[in-house]
């Protein structure tokens, strides 16, 4: 099954319930996760807010993900993330996307379809654990005004 799942990951809320969906496939699967964080043009301080960030986000984690920081400059992000992944056996990618639609959800839809085809690696988008929240709700009043 998705024995190694990657996970790119920026400072985006998403990002963060997209780590912790990889942490809880990995819980129920086994396999590992490879936390990734793209870094254009570096300065001191970017290399150190990446380092702090990817930290944080693996102190979720039971087991310790691997943490990588890929230096992009230059280079498409899709082909760097296809060129890793594949380098280094990846079975599933996981992108988080906020749920609430939009430019930026429209544009990782486009970025997972891209990595599809480019990798061949499936891609799994991960909602807002508010929007997943959210549609328990409005499911349980539909039950409920049934019953």
């Amino acid at each position: 099954m998705f024995k190694h799942i990657l996970v790119p990951v920026d400072d985006h809320p998403a990002c963060v319930n997209a780590a912790q969906h990889a942490f809880d496939l990995t819980r129920a699967l086994g396999g590992q996760v490879t936390l990734v964080h793209l870094l254009g043009p570096t300065s001191e301080g970017t290399q150190t807010y990446a380092e702090r960030h990817l930290e944080r986000l693996a102190r979720r984690a039971r087991r310790p993900p691997t943490q990588v920081i890929l230096p992009v400059a230059g280079q498409d992000a899709v082909d760097a993330l296809a060129t890793y992944a594949t380098s280094h056996r990846v079975d599933l990618i996981v992108l988080g996307v906020s749920g609430e639609g939009g430019l930026v959800d429209a544009a990782l839809g486009q970025v997972a379809a891209t990595l599809t085809h480019v990798s061949g690696i499936p891609v799994h988008l991960s909602g807002g654990r508010q929007l997943q929240q959210t549609g328990a709700g409005r499911w349980q009043r539909v039950v409920d005004a049934a019953i």
